[in-house]
């Protein structure tokens, strides 16, 4: 194999792994939007995900056109998400950060059940966001959904980024991830402000999880621990508290894993991703973009 053809094969394992990384960035903001203020690892996020990726499949057999399936398949994400903040996760909120976790990994399994006894225990086959048409520049071959998925999860990043940075709910939402108490004190209404971080964190799980399982044309009902974790893992290479962080995390585990598979083995993919965190959070142990919590005395 030449210089040229290395070349081309090097472009597009990036290519497939911006594809991926854009799949897990866009669930690892819904995950980093919970974990960034209440600092809980969410293990339901992946099943909450699942769950509304199905839903928007149920909706695509009804003939539904796909946007209307992705506004109603989110909002139902959204609505779980706040349904689960309130009834289960608030009544612990103030309790040792155990009971939380313990919760999370209840609410998962309650969902994950859910999903099995509603859809049943075999992967079934998804719908296609666009078409899978292949068109070339010169000798580079892209592949159109490969550019759907990055131009959905970019999209979707800037519009997160605008309700967070131009708006009043994303301005108090700032204040509370820096200090939920204070933020109490100065009259933001807290306990408002917090269902609909769980609601967009779900609305943007769904997302990540419509385009993952159209992606490979596959969904079953235990796909969510493996969503979990790999939000969990970009959100820790962005850092805490940094959306962009998190975004960008997802993008350079996506990278690892595609350039892993097709240089060292695809046996190999996912601990190169995560060697490849574990090496970066050994020099940056708040990640790329994260910053230690002060405490101000």
């Amino acid at each position: 194999m030449n210089i040229e053809s290395e070349f081309i094969y090097f472009f597009q394992q990036v290519l497939n792994g911006l594809s991926v990384g854009s799949m897990y960035a866009i669930i690892a903001v819904g995950y980093s939007a919970v974990y960034s203020i209440l600092y809980m690892i969410n293990f339901a996020h992946g099943d909450l995900y699942v769950f509304g990726s199905f839903i928007a499949l149920a909706i695509y057999k009804t003939g539904l056109p796909l946007p209307l399936i992705i506004i109603f398949s989110c909002a139902a994400g959204a609505l779980l998400g706040m349904l689960i903040e309130r009834t289960v996760y608030r009544p612990v909120r103030s309790a040792h950060r155990i009971v939380p976790m313990i919760t999370a990994l209840g609410v998962a399994q309650i969902l994950r059940t859910i999903t099995q006894v509603t859809w049943g225990t075999e992967t079934l086959p998804y719908f296609p966001l666009g078409s899978k048409s292949t068109f070339y520049i010169g000798q580079f071959r892209f592949f159109s959904q490969q550019i759907l998925v990055m131009s959905i999860s970019l999209f979707s990043m800037l519009l997160f980024t605008f309700l967070i940075r131009k708006t009043k709910f994303g301005k108090a939402t700032q204040c509370i991830m820096q200090n939920i108490d204070l933020s109490r004190a100065v009259g933001i209404e807290v306990d408002g402000i917090i269902p609909f971080i769980y609601a967009i964190g779900g609305a943007m799980g769904v997302i990540g999880g419509i385009i993952y399982a159209s992606y490979y044309n596959a969904i079953s009902f235990d796909m969510g621990m493996i969503g979990t974790m790999k939000a969990w893992a970009a959100a820790m290479l962005g850092g805490v508290g940094s959306f962009h962080g998190a975004f960008l995390g997802g993008i350079i585990l996506g990278l690892g894993e595609s350039l892993a598979s097709a240089y060292i083995g695809n046996a190999y993919r996912d601990a190169f991703g995560y060697i490849l965190i574990a090496f970066i959070l050994l020099y940056r142990p708040y990640g790329l973009f994260g910053k230690p919590k002060v405490e101000k005395v």
